[in-house]
């Protein structure tokens, strides 16, 4: 018989000292491990009890007409079981986009500004590991009342960005305070933020900057160090910027500065990175545009004397000869473009007409709605792309000394005129994100004696566009956008 070994009286003592040696810091690693183990069985019990989460979301208490809803869960979700979990009380279509864990919902219409919106995520939706989202989760927000931006002061330098508004009295606020002068600006889409071109009192350049309209913060987007570039215009995704760039040369003696042509900035990036539009350095451009779904983008060519429209889908392009210096104005849809066209008839003053290109069928036709005796000199799509807004005034025997806004269906040409004062001519003029009213700037043509008016300053209004009501929103101000 075999008989088992045990530990000696010696081997039994030495293991009490071992053990009773242990230090405080063995103690301490001994616990935290207990308490990570005791974590790890707590998460397996009750981690279907939990279930999955929402971290952050955004827009609460107040938003803009255009402003995403963002949801970011706790982890990677099956996105297709998102499909009908996610609603808006009052219901909004829209678009879905993913970027990492957070769902992005873009509403397809702007919401109503003075509107409160309920965002409901139902219980169901899962994620990769198979947890579930296992409450339902409620948050709101109301749509605040859009401003207009503008540049002041009209008649003295330097220029800067003012906000207000329309219809309270004493809420002019000064942006930007700017030594050397805005040259141009563009809010995003989302309302968050001013992209504005700043001149350089010191050396005569421009350069694109950000402006957080929330938090005051400012960033340098450029460095266009001999270089001009001005003219931002936002993707309406609000993530790439085109704009006008225009080289010096001054180290290349007598050269002179370049023409003009239009570059990218990839604002998404970190830091933000730029390039030409189109590699080919024959290819001129200004006055870019995007289509609503940023796939197509129109310049006008200077050095072949047409409109290009530049569908980056299928990289194929369409050029429209034109000799009026504009880009036109790209449906929102990006498939038709009316532009202005002048027309020279001997023994009659030049009359600008507008020309509606479809770009599908590759045919141009003259607007519906066209007034032979009418001087038509520019035109602006609706948010929806069923109307237009544009800028008229009569020849001949029916001459008009400034500009009325006329609205045209342009696939019957019905015409219905917005404003009817011949004190005033209407210049340029931007839709707000819902289609409901106009930012216009005006002018006095003659003063209260009903004298030509030759002292006076651009004034900025609102028109809505359903009853025809006018509100004033600042004088000595030009260069009007919304901000939603």
């Amino acid at each position: 018989m075999t008989t088992p070994l045990k530990p000696s009286e010696g081997d039994a003592q030495q293991r009490y000292f071992s053990l009773t040696q242990i230090t405080g810091f063995d103690r301490a690693v001994l616990f935290a491990t207990i308490g990570i183990v005791a974590l790890i069985l707590a998460t397996l019990l009750l981690g279907d009890r939990v279930g999955v989460v929402l971290e952050r979301v955004s827009p609460l208490e107040t938003a803009h007409a255009t402003s995403p809803i963002l949801l970011q869960f706790s982890e990677p979700m099956q996105r297709d079981t998102l499909a009908d979990k996610l609603r808006l009380e009052p219901a909004v279509d829209g678009t879905v986009s993913w970027s990492g864990t957070s769902l992005i919902f873009r509403p397809m219409q702007a919401l109503k500004p003075g509107v409160s919106y309920t965002v409901v995520l139902s219980p169901g939706a899962k994620s990769e590991t198979g947890r579930e989202v296992l409450s339902e989760w409620r948050f709101s927000f109301k749509v605040r009342s859009p401003r207009v931006a503008y540049l002041a002061p009209a008649d003295a330098s330097p220029l800067n960005i003012w906000m207000a508004t329309p219809g309270e009295a004493d809420s002019e606020q000064q942006v930007t305070n700017s030594t050397g002068g805005i040259y141009d600006f563009a809010p995003s889409p989302d309302g968050q933020s001013l992209a504005f071109s700043e001149t350089n009192s010191s050396t005569g350049t421009e350069d694109i900057k950000l402006l957080d309209l929330e938090t005051g913060s400012l960033r340098q987007l450029t460095n266009c160090v001999d270089a001009s570039c001005t003219n931002p215009t936002w993707r309406p995704d609000g993530r790439m910027i085109a704009y006008e760039r225009v080289e010096f040369n001054s180290a290349l003696g007598n050269v002179g500065a370049s023409p003009t042509r239009v570059w990218l900035l990839d604002v998404s990036s970190e830091p933000p990175s730029t390039r030409p539009l189109f590699p080919d350095t024959q290819v001129l451009g200004t006055d870019p545009q995007w289509s609503e779904n940023g796939q197509r983008i129109a310049i006008f060519d200077r050095a072949s004397a047409s409109i290009f429209i530049y569908d980056f889908g299928d990289d194929s392009g369409v050029a429209i000869p034109s000799q009026a210096g504009t880009s036109g104005a790209l449906s929102p849809d990006g498939l038709r473009l009316i532009y202005p066209e002048i027309q020279l008839n001997e023994g009659q003053d030049a009359r600008t007409l507008l020309r509606l290109a479809d770009l599908q069928t590759n045919t141009i036709s003259p607007l519906p709605g066209e007034d032979q005796t009418a001087n038509d000199q520019s035109a602006l799509w609706s948010p929806n792309g069923s109307e237009l807004v544009i800028g008229r005034r009569f020849l001949g025997q029916e001459f008009t000394i400034g500009y009325q806004l006329y609205l045209i269906d342009p696939n019957s040409g019905e015409t219905r005129q917005l404003t009817d004062d011949e004190n005033y001519t209407n210049g340029f003029f931007t839709w707000d994100a819902t289609g409901d009213q106009l930012v216009v700037q005006r002018l006095a043509l003659t003063n209260e004696q009903g004298q030509p008016d030759n002292l006076a300053r651009p004034e900025i209004w609102t028109l809505d566009v359903a009853t025809g009501e006018l509100t004033f929103v600042a004088r000595n101000a030009f260069h009007p956008r919304w901000i939603p």
